[in-house]
């Protein structure tokens, strides 16, 4: 009786700390008053989105910086608060112990006013700062977030958390002040160090071909769909970042028994595996592929596998079980010039 199972092995699992470089800002000339922002994790902070403790409660420092005029003009005072659109990760955002992220639509009137027309009553809830006089520095002190990130949020590796800022200013020296709460789109850049970490394991029957042992080459050629595994099986990927992918047979794509000789075409059969949208006939033939990330919760993760016999058993030697053993290994990569959309292939 001459059968085939193959078993996979999911190998190589390592992880790479990606840390996201803030670009670099210039002061903007403007008419009227306004700010960006920048928040930028240190180095010792990471996220690992497998991690059943998430990230909690770490201190990230804002740095606002504030237009100018051509001349004298510039912000003064500036109120704000941050806005999460659509699609935005689940955190946390607290600054001096109340929460200033919010939901779109949501802010309750927030920003409100500015120090110098309540005397900071109602600073609870905004981020409120006073760049000061002509001469000052048009980038603000540290401000302090504290911000956290749930297990299991789906942040991309080397990519950062992009805010929304709603803000109201007072402008001097000519400048227009802006009282009416205006949106600033993108302009809060939080940077989260994350790790680009990968889980892998197979979903899927045994790939077996049951019995071969009358079936001859030409029978096989003849009916492939019927001597190819099921679409069904699949290899399932999450991931936080891109990453490379390499497959390897132990007996180089061909079929052996215990003891069988590779080096007797008597003793071994041929078979192909269709993986990446690639027939893999040898070692030598996928190389290495890199695919796009697959998302935390594996929604882009799923890579089926098939296998082809591509001749009988008929005229083989005969043995109670012929089988080989496909290895494929993910590595999680740090980036990636280019990277295909893997999953469905």
């Amino acid at each position: 009786m001459i059968g085939w199972k193959a078993g996979l092995i999911i190998a190589a699992l390592s992880g790479a700390i990606l840390t996201a470089v803030p670009a670099k800002a210039q002061t903007q000339i403007s008419s009227v008053c306004g700010v960006t922002g920048n928040a930028t994790a240190p180095a010792s902070i990471t996220y690992d989105p497998f991690s059943p403790t998430g990230l909690s409660e770490v201190t990230i420092p804002l740095i606002l910086r504030r237009n100018r005029g051509l001349l004298t003009g510039r912000t003064n005072e500036v109120s704000l608060v941050l806005t999460a659109p659509s699609g935005t990760p689940p955190l946390e955002v607290t600054y001096r112990g109340y929460r200033v992220l919010y939901p779109e639509g949501s802010t309750a009137g927030r920003p409100r006013s500015l120090d110098s027309k309540d005397g900071g009553a109602g600073a609870a809830g905004e981020i409120r700062y006073d760049f000061g006089g002509l001469f000052s520095s048009d980038l603000s002190a540290a401000l302090n977030l504290r911000v956290s990130v749930p297990p299991g949020t789906d942040l991309s590796a080397g990519d950062p958390i992009i805010l929304d800022m709603l803000y109201i200013c007072s402008g001097e020296g000519g400048m227009l002040s802006v009282p009416v709460p205006t949106r600033e789109t993108g302009s809060i850049r939080i940077n989260v160090n994350t790790v680009s970490a990968l889980q892998a394991y197979y979903a899927g029957a045994a790939l077996d071909f049951g019995e071969i042992g009358d079936v001859t080459t030409a029978q096989v050629q003849a009916a492939p769909d019927r001597y190819t595994t099921s679409s069904a099986n699949a290899l399932k990927v999450r991931s936080s970042g891109a990453y490379e992918v390499q497959v390897r047979s132990q007996n180089d794509f061909r079929l052996t028994f215990p003891g069988g000789n590779l080096g007797d075409a008597a003793q071994t059969i041929r078979y192909s595996a269709r993986f990446l949208g690639q027939e893999v006939t040898s070692n030598a033939s996928f190389g290495t592929r890199t695919c796009a990330r697959a998302g935390v919760g594996g929604e882009a993760g799923t890579l089926p596998l098939r296998a082809t016999l591509k001749e009988g058993g008929a005229a083989k030697t005969p043995a109670t079980n012929y089988a080989d053993i496909i290895s494929i290994t993910f590595t999680p990569i740090v980036s990636a010039a280019s990277a295909t959309n893997c999953a469905g292939l």
